[in-house]
This record gives structure tokens, sequence and C-alpha cells, in this order.
């Protein structure tokens, strides 16, 4: 950290403080951009805050408490006067999202950044998120940074001051007064009168209640008056959360004890409850939710913008999920701004800067379809169809938040395949380059020593899938692909897919056209209907859509349609396995016919993939068919000890828990086990040799 010892001064900071007065007098907030060196930056910014109240994010100087950008969520539910986000250590979307809804009435965001003409080309931290290696950062210009800049120097109520320039001018605010009006109950408006209402009245009918509302609008204040309600009559309550920090607004405005029990600790203890009080529901599992509200009766709070990442979650999974389970459960929203007059012009500016309102054109007479490739330089040029594309991209996924935005404009090597009926976008796919993978670096992903940042494909078929040299061949793998809703069910999808083969098989640039996805019947039909094969069928679910990911390849070249049907015979062989054990429980009567018969595999198969267990870093569980085919074929080369051969068979069983035996077998936990499982699986082997 810089030690700064130099403070700035003249008439600006005099106005400051009295400014800063009549901002809270009207409600509102300022966005003040300090565009020069960091040192300078920062220097200037200490001038302004009052360290009290304020919340750092990012370096910060000696002597100032700041918080890691990686760790905004923490904030969430809690209120700032003053907010100084450093985008020399990054410009984390999401992070801004999300810390800048904490900022109160009267509060001033402080944005430090380089040089406005430099910050584009400027090594951002945050765009090794976006790139496979980190290397590729350095020369990279961000599309995200140059459309960021426009659109805050657009802003008549952007206040930028840059280095080596004079300070900018401190307007005189002239809107109405304004102030919270706080009634008996302890509400601010009528919004939240109704919203307490409608929660009193659920509990009382034991129905589930939602409430939603965007950053400011009061949630975990009603909530926390709602607790002290319930409290009083007698019920039995607790509160849940993603952790006690983002509850800490409920347990404010509850006067009464209030019991926080994290959301994993709930589920396995289950506790005697009459309700169960959920704050920011969407940053929690939607199998977790369902299970809550299958055990309680539930009121679940929540914003639904998604910089927790799961909002969109909230909507398009949970919700429809809880309608199934109770028809008469209930909604209900806040609009109006607790924390802030509407007259306040920093939200708005949010919206426009991650945008958080993007949403596709309606389409009036589907005719004319035309299928093309769209640049992100033409996006940059026309915020309206970025704004209708990305809006078409979050009905797509169940996890968008801000980031998303960034990487659309920003990850190298993206592609944009968009269907227009005559002018109007009604479908996207977006397609990331992955694989071309060789030498050293290849090896090292096969045996377990190297995941480098993207390849999804690549890297999963050869790490989990066991399929040797699946890194070296090129991927365009289908990211997220949508049609708007009301052109759904008229096969413009598969138009766009086959547009998609047609263009990339041509002069075989590309070996595969690939998709991962969570496994539902309806996908696996879509995909199978287009002729795309399984490769790949996770072991878990994932914790949000509580499905299987599944990857699924259609060949482009020859040389892939020549190698495609030997990864089928591989999965084949190990799905067959693991339908005894792991996957015993998926029901597949529902899917379409994806499971060609095949011959044996090639015994040098399952040898290379035991031999990379037994000396490198293979995962067993992936690996664990070809382990069993192996030792069944195989003896070993030097005997083992019956409690070796023992333990062996128990590894191999279809059935196995990994935590569990080695609880049983005396291990301090399942990687000590594994270690000892690998040294057992080298009897096989004379010595390790180069595969």
């Amino acid at each position: 950290m810089p030690h700064l010892t130099k403070r700035p001064k003249g008439a600006f900071f005099a106005q400051w403080k009295q400014w800063r007065q009549q901002l809270a007098v009207t409600g509102q907030r300022r966005f003040l951009l300090l565009s020069g060196e960091q040192s300078w930056a920062m220097a200037h910014a200490q001038q302004l805050i009052d360290s009290q109240h304020c919340l750092w994010l990012g370096e910060a100087p000696l002597g100032q408490s700041a918080y890691p950008m990686k760790k905004f969520a923490s904030q969430l539910g809690h209120e700032h006067s003053h907010l100084v986000f450093n985008a020399y250590s990054g410009l984390h979307p999401d992070a801004f999202g999300a810390v800048t809804g904490t900022l109160i009435a009267g509060g001033v965001l402080i944005l430090l950044c380089p040089p406005l003409a430099e910050w584009s080309t400027y090594a951002d931290p945050d765009l090794v998120r976006y790139v496979a290696q980190p290397e590729q950062v350095q020369g990279l210009t961000s599309r995200f940074v140059v459309r960021f800049i426009k659109q805050l120097c657009r802003d008549p109520n952007v206040f930028i001051w840059r280095q080596h320039e004079p300070s900018p001018v401190l307007p005189s605010i002239t809107a109405e007064p304004w102030q919270l009006q706080v009634d008996a109950q302890g509400c601010l408006n009528v919004q939240q009168r109704h919203a307490l209402a409608s929660i009193l009245c659920s509990v009382r009918q034991c129905q589930p209640l939602v409430l939603t509302a965007d950053r400011g609008r009061g949630k975990s204040s009603v909530l926390g008056l709602a607790a002290e309600r319930l409290i009083k009559s007698g019920c039995t309550l607790a509160l849940t959360a993603p952790n006690k920090e983002a509850a800490a607004q409920v347990l404010a405005h509850c006067s009464r004890p209030l019991a926080f029990i994290a959301p994993d600790a709930l589920l396995a203890q289950q506790p005697a409850l009459s309700v169960l009080l959920i704050d920011e529901a969407a940053a929690i599992p939607t199998p977790m939710l369902l299970a809550m509200a299958q055990r309680y009766c539930c009121v679940f709070a929540t914003t639904e913008h998604g910089y927790e990442g799961t909002g969109l979650g909230f909507q398009l999974k949970f919700q429809p999920a809880l309608q199934r389970l109770f028809p008469n459960w209930r909604k209900a929203t806040l609009s109006l701004p607790a924390r802030w007059s509407a007259a306040d012009p920093v939200e708005p500016l949010l919206y426009r800067l991650l945008a958080l309102n993007a949403k596709p054109p309606v389409p009036s007479v589907i005719n004319k379809l035309r299928h093309r490739w769209v640049t992100r330089e033409q996006l940059l040029k026309n915020d309206t169809l970025l704004q209708q594309l990305f809006g078409l991209l979050t009905l797509a996924h169940y996890q968008t938040r801000p980031s998303d935005l960034r990487h659309l404009l920003d990850a190298p090597q993206l592609l944009l395949a968009v269907t227009f009926s005559n002018e109007t976008p009604i479908a996207i796919a977006l397609l990331i380059a992955e694989g071309g993978l060789k030498g050293e670096l290849s090896q090292a992903i096969w045996r377990g020593q190297r995941r480098p940042r993207g390849h999804l494909l690549a890297q999963s078929l050869s790490f989990h899938g066991g399929i040797y040299g699946a890194e070296h061949f090129t991927y365009q793998r289908v990211m997220r692909i949508v049609v708007h809703p009301d052109c759904q069910q008229q096969g413009i999808g598969s138009q766009l897919l086959s547009w998609l083969k047609n263009t990339l098989s041509s002069g075989e640039q590309v070996d595969f056209l690939g998709t991962s996805f969570g496994a539902s019947p309806e996908l696996l039909e879509f995909w199978h209907r287009n002729n795309f094969k399984l490769v790949r069928l996770g072991l878990l679910k994932d914790g949000v859509s509580g499905l299987h990911a599944a990857m699924m390849l259609w060949p482009c070249s020859a040389v892939a349609q020549q190698t495609l049907p030997q990864w089928q015979q591989i999965f084949n062989a190990n799905f067959t396995y693991y339908r005894q054990g792991l996957l015993a429980e998926l029901n597949t009567e529902l899917w379409p016919p994806l499971f060609p018969c095949t011959a044996p595999l090639p015994p040098e198969h399952d040898r290379r993939i035991a031999h990379d267990v037994a000396f490198y870093h293979r995962d067993w569980l992936s690996d664990q068919p070809a382990l069993a085919r192996f030792t069944q074929q195989y003896p070993p080369l030097t005997p083992l000890t019956s409690a070796q051969a023992a333990l062996l068979t128990d590894l191999l069983l279809p059935s196995i828990n990994l935590s569990s035996l080695a609880k049983r077998y005396g291990f301090s936990g399942y990687k000590q086990l594994l270690r000892h499982a690998r040294c057992v699986l080298q009897h096989f082997f004379i010595a390790p040799y180069d595969t």
C-alpha cells in the first residue's frame, strides 16, 4: 500500500461538506470520477471521505481500511454514506453494481481510475477472469471500459476530476426536500406497509410469500419488522441468508432476539420452527430453497438483478418450482426507493452502465429470417443492439450477472450468431473457441497437473471423460442459445444451429460444435433432435439447477466425424458402470435414445488411465469404470496384501462414498485414502512410463 503524506487543499474541499448536506436534504446521491495516477486519486478520495462511514473497495492508502474486490458480497445489506471504488484494482461489474446499492441519500460514489484516454488499455486485474491465460490481458483493449466511459461522460450528474486539471464545479441542488417518514409500524411508504401486511397474512394462512425489490427499497427492514411482530405473537422463527453479514439489516430492524442459522446448518439440523425468514434468497441454490419451502412456512426476500449470480435463477427456476408445490403462494414487490429519493440520478446511471434493464425487443410478424455474425465492435457502436442482445441472453440462463456484460464485450475468442426477423433480433447463440492445446500443456491437463482457465469441453472430456487427446481438437462451444419467447416452438433455434453447422463446417476450421448444459429431458431432446451426441454426464448435480451437467458434440471436420463414435463408445461403457452406483437414481426413461450399443474398448485405453491415476493426479471417481475394467483384466505385477486387495475392491464398487470409506479404513480423510489408493495401483506397473 502506498503511504500518502500530502493532502490536497482548495475551494473544492471547502465547499464539499456543504454540498453534500444539500444532497442529503434532497435525498440524492452523486458520482465523482477521479481520473489520474493512483496515488493522486487515492489522496484526493481520502480527503473527501468520512472514514468511519465509508466503504473502500480495492487497494487503499496506509491507515485506510478496505475490502478486497472479491469479497463485495459481504457488504450486501449494509449502508454507507461514502463509497470509494478503486478501479485500479479491477473494474469488477458485480462488485460495482452490488455496493452502489449500499450508498444512502447524501452519499457520493468516488471511482478511482487511470486517465480516461488510457483506461481502456490498462491491464485491469478483473480482465484476468475473461481470458484463458493471464498474459492475454497485456495489450487488450477493454470494450466494456470504452462503453463505461462513454456512458459516464454523457451523464450531466457525473463529476469528472482529471489530474492536472481544475476541480469540477459543484452546482447547488435545487430539488424538493426529501426525508424519510416512518409510520407507527416502522414502515417508510405504502408499499412497505402492504408488504408487511402480506407477510403477516401469509404466515397466518401458512402460505409461502416472495418479497422482491431492487437495492435500496427496504426489503430487509420490512423483513425485520415482520420478524418482530411474529415473535411478539408467539411464533417460533429463525432467519437464514447466504451469510450473517447479508442479514445485518433484518437483525437491526428487529428489537427482539432473532436466531440466525446458515442455510446448510438449517437443513442439516432441521430445527422446529413455525416460520422461516430467508433474506437474499436469490444467492441460495434453488434445491436448498425448495427443501426449506417443503419443511417450513417460508418468507423469501431477495433482489433479482443477479449481483450474487443467481438472481435470474430465482425467477426462472425457483418461482415456477414453488408454483408447482404451492399454487397459492403470494408475491409482494417494493419499487419505491427507501435509501434515496425518486430524483436520485445514480441508480438510473448504474442501470445504463451495467445494462441491468436490458430487454429483448418484442418481434412483430416473423418473416425474412436472416442469420449472421455480429461483432463486438458493432455492439460498441450500437448500444440499442447491445441492450437487445444482452436482454435475449439473460432469458437463456439463470445465473446471468453484470459480469456477463463484460464477458460479452471483452472475452477473446467469443462469437455471436444472431437470427433477425426483418431488423429485429429474435434469436442468438453465444459461442467461444476452445481446445487446440498441444505439447506439455496437453499432457499436464490429461494427468491432472494443469487446469488453465477456459477450454471447458477440451479439459473436461480429457480429464473427467477419460478421452485421451480430446484437448488437441478445436471446439466452438455454444455457451448460450436463446429464442425470444414469442418466437419459440417454430424451429428457429434449430435453424440457427443448422446455419452454424454449415458455416463452421466449410473449410473445416473447427473440429466440433459443442455444448454443456444442465441435463433436463427437454434440453437433451432439443440437442438430440439436432444430431448432437452425448459424450459426458457429470456425476454430481449442480447446486443451483439440481441437474447433472451434460456435454454434447456435433462433428464439423472429417477427422471429428471419424473420432466421435469412439468417444461415444467410451462414454457408453462408463455410463453403464455408473448406472450401477453413482447414477443409479437417474431417470433416463424421459430421455431420448442417447446411448448406442458399442463394442468393447481397446485395452490400451484403460491401461493408460490406470497408469496415470497411479503415478499422477487423475480423478479417481471419473476414472473408476476404467480402473475396474483394467484390474479385472490385468493382475498386479507385485503381490497385494490382503488389506490392499480388500481396499482396492471397495474402491472400485460403483456405489463408492470416498469419505465414508476413508473413515471405515481409519484414514484422516478421502485425500489420504486416495494417496494410499494410488500406491496400491502402482503394484500393477513396473515403473512410471511416458504415455
